[in-house]
């Protein structure tokens, strides 16, 4: 008995030193924490986390916010352009985020040919005027030395005014010249508010059929609404 107990021990030592010496492999059940990890593919790249920040949920990526216009201000449009452009900005149908303000323009460089020195001759010389295919002027009538002149336009820029002139030049107007004359003429604009990028795509189709008018952010200065 005495023999069988001490084989037993025996191979049992030599057992347990040639697992030590790792002549028997690893056992992955009984692999401590360290070992495990070398076993690992691409170890080195591991973090470790507490518990808690385990079994936190994951924050949703916050979603980009469609971009909103603060505030357009579109004109300026003379009384007569009234009805065609409101009924056109109903389709973007704004309600209480669109509104209507006066604007005071003031021209200063008119574009004009002199007093013909009577009616008759202001009539003559406005058939000429016709002849030519030019519609858009009117006879002077105040008491003023330009009397019985003929207005062919006026322009709050003396660029704007030369370029009207050039133009007047080239359809066979030899008389015309440019002279200083103030003259204030009251427009009006929209103001477009929250804009959306949609909102704002309709506004430019819109705009298109008005291509002298332009868009601007609105400004700080207090216009009378309408």
């Amino acid at each position: 008995m005495l023999r069988f107990i001490f084989w037993s021990l025996l191979i049992l030592n030599a057992l347990l030193l040639a697992f030590n010496f790792g002549y028997l492999g690893h056992w992955s059940l009984d692999a401590h924490e360290p070992e495990r990890l070398k076993m690992q593919h691409h170890a080195d790249q591991l973090n470790l986390i507490s518990a808690s920040a385990a079994i936190a949920p994951a924050e949703p990526e916050p979603a980009s916010k469609p971009e909103v216009i603060a505030c357009l201000e579109v004109g300026n449009f003379a009384q007569t352009d009234a009805t065609r452009i409101e009924e056109k900005l109903k389709q973007l149908a704004l309600g209480e985020r669109q509104s209507r303000i006066n604007v005071v323009e003031v021209a200063a460089h008119m574009v004009y040919i002199p007093s013909q020195g009577s009616k008759d001759g202001a009539d003559k010389k406005a058939g000429e005027l016709r002849r030519l295919g030019i519609s858009d002027f009117f006879i002077v009538q105040d008491q003023s030395n330009l009397r019985w002149g003929i207005s062919l336009g006026v322009f709050k820029t003396e660029e704007a005014a030369r370029l009207h002139l050039n133009n007047l030049n080239n359809k066979g107007v030899k008389s015309a010249r440019i002279g200083p004359r103030s003259v204030s003429t009251t427009k009006f604009a929209y103001q477009l508010r929250a804009l959306s990028q949609e909102e704002k795509s309709k506004l430019d189709a819109i705009r298109a059929d008005f291509p002298q008018q332009e868009s601007r952010n609105c400004q700080t200065t207090a216009y009378s609404k309408n």
